[in-house]
C-alpha cells in the first residue's frame, strides 16, 4: 500500500538548528511531503561571531558598523538565514516565533499556546524537536538549562494540550503520531535510525554557508559537513548521513529488516566501497 503525504512539524530553539536535519526534511519536500519549520526565537544572543570579534579589538579599533548594529537588525538577518536555508531544500512554510532570549518558560510561557496553535493548525503526523535530555549529545549530563532544552519541553508540553480538547478551544484537537530528536544531541550509539543524505550534501553545505551572522564561510561550511555528516555515513558505509532518536519504542508487527540491510550484507567489499565513495 503506498504510504499517504506526511505533515512534519520541525521545531527548533534558533534559526539554525533545523540544518541539524534539514537533509531529511528535503527528502521529504522532494516528495511532496508538508514540511513546516519553526523557530522559537531568533538566535539573537548567540553565535554573534563578528560582535564577537570587534568586542575583542581595542575600542578605537572596532568597526563601527557592526558595533552600531541594532538588534532588530540582526534579527532581521537571522530571519531572512533561515528563510534562505529553509528555500534550499524546497520548504517554504518558515515561522518565526521570536520569543525573547534566553528563552525559558517561566519568562515566555506563552511559547506553548503559540506552539499549540500551530500544531493544531498544521496537524502534523511527525514533529521532530529538541532533544529533551539534560545530556545534550555528552556522557556527561548537566543540570543546566539552555533554550534547546526549554523549547524541548514547550513543544512536548504543547504537543499534548493539543491533543486534548479543553472548554474555549476553537480548533480541533490533534494527536501527533510519531516524534524524533535530531541525532546531534546524542551519542552515536543511542541513535535509533540513520537518514541517508549523500545525495544532499551539497545542499547541506549551501544551507550552512548561508548563516554569515554565525561566522560561517563556504570553507568552514563544508569542512563541517565533511566531519559530521561524513562521520555517520562511515559507520553505514555510506558517504554522509543524519541521524535520529525516536521518543519511544516502535509497535511493529514483525522484525524490521531493511532491505538496505540485505543488500549491504550481500554486496563484495568492491562494490561497498564504491557506494561508499560514490558522492565523493
Amino acid at each position: 500500500m503506498a504510504q499517504s503525504k506526511l505533515r512534519i512539524l520541525s521545531v527548533n530553539a534558533h534559526p539554525h538548528d533545523f540544518t541539524h536535519y534539514a537533509g531529511t526534511l528535503g527528502i521529504h519536500a522532494s516528495q511532496g511531503d508538508e514540511v513546516t519549520v519553526v523557530s522559537v526565537s531568533a538566535g539573537v544572543n548567540i553565535h554573534n561571531e563578528r560582535l564577537a570579534d570587534e568586542l575583542r579589538k581595542p575600542p578605537e579599533e572596532r568597526d563601527p558598523v557592526v558595533m552600531s548594529e541594532t538588534p532588530e537588525q540582526y534579527v532581521d538577518q537571522k530571519v531572512d538565514e533561515l528563510k534562505r536555508a529553509c528555500a534550499v531544500f524546497g520548504i517554504s512554510d518558515v515561522r518565526m516565533l521570536g520569543f525573547p532570549e534566553p528563552f525559558r518558560l517561566s519568562t515566555s510561557p506563552g511559547a506553548i499556546q503559540a506552539l499549540q496553535d500551530i500544531i493544531q493548525q498544521v496537524r502534523p503526523h511527525v514533529m521532530i524537536t529538541q532533544s529533551p535530555y539534560l545530556s545534550q549529545g555528552s556522557e556527561y549530563p548537566s543540570g543546566g538549562f539552555d533554550d534547546h532544552l526549554e523549547t524541548a519541553y514547550a513543544s512536548l508540553e504543547a504537543r499534548s494540550r493539543a491533543a486534548n480538547a479543553t472548554h474555549g478551544m476553537t480548533l480541533a484537537p490533534h494527536k501527533i503520531a510519531v516524534t524524533y530528536y535530531p541525532g546531534v544531541y546524542f551519542e552515536r550509539s543511542q541513535l535509533d535510525f540513520i537518514i541517508d543524505i549523500s545525495d544532499w550534501f551539497e545542499k547541506r553545505v549551501e544551507a550552512e554557508a548561508i548563516y554569515v551572522s554565525q561566522g560561517h564561510t563556504p570553507e568552514s561550511s563544508r569542512q563541517r559537513m565533511l566531519l559530521t555528516l561524513g562521520n555517520l555515513g562511515f559507520f553505514q558505509h555510506i558517504p554522509y548521513a543524519e541521524g535520529f532518536v525516536r521518543e519511544r519504542a516502535e509497535l511493529l508487527s514483525r522484525l524490521p529488516v531493511p532491505e538496505s540491510a540485505i543488500e549491504h550484507a550481500e554486496e563484495s567489499y568492491e562494490d561497498m566501497l564504491k557506494r561508499r565513495l560514490s558522492k565523493e
